[in-house]
This record gives C-alpha cells, structure tokens and sequence, in this order.
C-alpha cells in the first residue's frame, strides 16, 4: 500500500510542478515574425471564465469530499473489525488521509481566493 501511495504522491508533485510553471509564455517574440495579425479578443467573457473556473473547483471540493467519507467510513470499519495488528495499519493510513483532505480543501479554496482578488 505504501508503494502505491508513494507513486501517487510523486506523480501528483510533478503535475503540480507542471501546471505551476507551464503558466509562463514567451510567445511576444512572434510579433517581429507575424505582423499585422491581431487577436481576436472580442468574445473573451472574463466573468464567464470566473463561473467555469468556480463550477470546477466546487465540483472538485464536493468530490473529494465524497472520496473523504467513504474512505474514512470504509477505514473506520476496518478498524472496528480488525484485529490489533490491522488497528495499527489503519491508524497509520489515517494520517495521509486526513493531510490529503487538508490539502484539497486548502488549495481549492485558495484558488477561490486568488479569483476573487483578481476580479477574474
């Protein structure tokens, strides 16, 4: 079970890293090599953007929050029915639970944040 989760943890550490850094975008540089095309901005909706980007991050919330209960439920059964040995291991599956949770809810709603300060 350990492996998996390392796996998982790793393989979420890197999509975080791609996601933060791939924001950047040197494509100014294309004006000397294209010129007189412009973009068309006109249908840009920056209120629309804000409700999808809201809808999405609500929506993640809520499923990681269905995910939190079954697993604590199911973690919580285990440990009822377990023997000690079994006590223990569910005891330390627990704890990355509990800090994965934190950590979804945290950054969604920080997301949320910095989406109201932006006045996106």
């Amino acid at each position: 079970m350990t492996k998996y989760l390392k796996v998982f943890a790793i393989i979420a550490m890197a999509l975080i890293m791609i996601f933060t850094v791939s924001n950047i975008a040197f494509a100014d540089s294309a004006q000397d090599i294209i010129t007189g095309i412009e973009g068309d901005t006109q249908g840009i909706d920056a209120s629309g953007m804000k409700s999808i980007a809201s809808r999405v991050l609500g929506l993640l919330q809520i499923l990681s929050a269905i995910l939190a209960v079954i697993l604590i439920a199911y973690l919580g059964f285990k440990m009822l029915l377990g023997s000690a040995n079994e006590k223990a291991d569910v005891q330390k599956q627990f704890i990355p639970l509990i800090i994965g949770v934190v950590i979804v809810f945290a950054a969604t709603s920080i997301a949320k944040l910095l989406l109201g300060i932006m006045g996106v």
